[in-house]
Order: C-alpha cells, then sequence, then structure tokens
C-alpha cells in the first residue's frame, strides 16, 4: 500500500512540536529553515545575479574565473568576452541542465569578484525592495516562527544563495546575520574575490553548514522545499515539507516527512 504523507495546518504542527518539545530547555533547542522556495517564493539569488546583468554590475576581475568555469564544463561562449555577458552565458547554461547547480550557486556568490562588500550588499538591499519580496514570504510560515521565538527556540536560516541577498531577506522574517549560514566569497581588503569562504551550503553540505551555527544543540525540526533539502530535513528530529517542489513530492511519505499546509489551503 502507497503511504501518504501527513499534511498538517500550522496549528496542528505546533501541537506535535509542542509535545516533541515536552519540558526541555527551548534555549538549547533549534529549528532550521531553507531560504528560496521555503522562507519565500522564489529564488533571491537569481533576483541579484539578474539585476547585476541589467546594471552590467560584474567587473573584469571576475573574468579569469568565469572562463575558467565555461572550460571546465564545455560551455561555448561566442560572441561573450566581457565579465557581464560570460556570466549571463553560464546561467543560461544552468538553465538547461549544462552547469551543474551547485557551482551556479558559487558562481552567483564570487561573480561580484572586484566590488566592495558594501557595493554588493547596497545592490542586494535594493532588489529586496525591487522585487517586493516582503509580499513573497510564505504566510503559514508566520506562526511556526512566532511559536519558536516566543520560547526562545534558535531559528536559523540555510540557503545556497548568496549571503549579500539572504541576510536583508532573512530579516523580512527576523533572522540575524548570526543566524543565517548562505554562499559567501572570500574578502580581502575589503573586496569580493572569485573564490569561496567556505563550502556553498547545497545538499550535504547544507547538514554541515547548520551544524556549524547551532553544534550539540537539540535539532527539533527543520523546513525545506527541495530534494537538496533532504539531508537537512532528516537530520531534524521532525522534516517539514513547505510547498514541496515535484522532486521531493515524491518521496515524502517515504522519508517520513510532514507537508506543512498552505495559508490558501
Amino acid at each position: 500500500m502507497e503511504r501518504t504523507p501527513l499534511t498538517l495546518a500550522p496549528g496542528k504542527l505546533l501541537d506535535e512540536l509542542s509535545t516533541m518539545l515536552g519540558e526541555a530547555d527551548p534555549s538549547k533547542v533549534v529549528m532550521a529553515f531553507d531560504g528560496d522556495g521555503t522562507l519565500w517564493s522564489g529564488d533571491v539569488g537569481e533576483d541579484l545575479f539578474h539585476a547585476a546583468m541589467r546594471d552590467a554590475f560584474l567587473l573584469e576581475d571576475a573574468r579569469p574565473a568565469l572562463l575558467a568555469e565555461a572550460a571546465r564544463y564545455g560551455i561555448q561562449l561566442t560572441g561573450a568576452s566581457d565579465a557581464n555577458s560570460i556570466a549571463g552565458r553560464l546561467m543560461a547554461a544552468y538553465l538547461v541542465g549544462q552547469y551543474p547547480e551547485r557551482e551556479t550557486c558559487a558562481m552567483m556568490s564570487w561573480c561580484f569578484a572586484g566590488r566592495r562588500s558594501e557595493e554588493v550588499e547596497a545592490l542586494s538591499r535594493s532588489v529586496v525592495e525591487k522585487e517586493d519580496l516582503a509580499r513573497r514570504l510564505t504566510p503559514e510560515l508566520g506562526p511556526v516562527l512566532e511559536w519558536a521565538r516566543k520560547r526562545f527556540i534558535r531559528c536559523v536560516l540555510i540557503s545556497a544563495s548568496p549571503r549579500a541577498i539572504v541576510e536583508p531577506a532573512g530579516r523580512l522574517w527576523g533572522f540575524e546575520a548570526a543566524d543565517v549560514s548562505a554562499a559567501t566569497p572570500a574578502v580581502r581588503s575589503g573586496l569580493v574575490v572569485a573564490e569561496l569562504a567556505a563550502p556553498v551550503p547545497y545538499a550535504e553540505a547544507k547538514l554541515s553548514a547548520a551544524q556549524s551555527l547551532f553544534g550539540k544543540a537539540r535539532w527539533l525540526a527543520t523546513f525545506g522545499d527541495n530534494v537538496f533539502d533532504i539531508e537537512m530535513l532528516q537530520a531534524a528530529e521532525l522534516g517539514v515539507a513547505v510547498r514541496p517542489k515535484p522532486k521531493l513530492q515524491t518521496q515524502l511519505a517515504a522519508l517520513g516527512l510532514r507537508v506543512l499546509a498552505p495559508a490558501d489551503a
């Protein structure tokens, strides 16, 4: 018999979490959240990248690393010679499955090589405002975050999108910078360089990124929307799918995940 995943409205899910929490000290408990597709709809990393492309924001400092990526994956660059056009070709290659998603996430972070961190952060804030990200927040997670914070349960945000935009996006949900792990480029003398400061929090690396934030705290729940969240969903005592993508949808019952009912259900 095929199993059906259990779909719960926020109130019922919070009843389950309350029972699981029991008499434990909430200050030693943590819940983890994916960003894109979970806390908000869409992909803020792609929002930032497309804004950078429109403004020809990338500098030639990124060009050697972008060329190396194209060569590594056999991506044709006919007619593309500057940093912005090469980055655009890499994104196009990603969209047709020629350039891996993990590498795309990394590239969207370090492609700002040569820019001051403050410049990238300013562009990111403008994107959050222009894209009206506040209207893309997932409403059914509001009661969950409120429940956790009233009990002083730490909430962390783990995303493969660039930190420069994940931080202002996360602030819309009340996440502080210290509670965020995201794709982070190396910075030297205040300038972004074309390499990563740490592995992109993607798939299995989301698990290590989360653990680096909260160590041995009790991991009560994880909320995610895609197969790249599976390791993190299974690491928590309770994994909860939020508006799951089709690839995750097919595995929900087998993984024993709960599904958070959409606010408009």
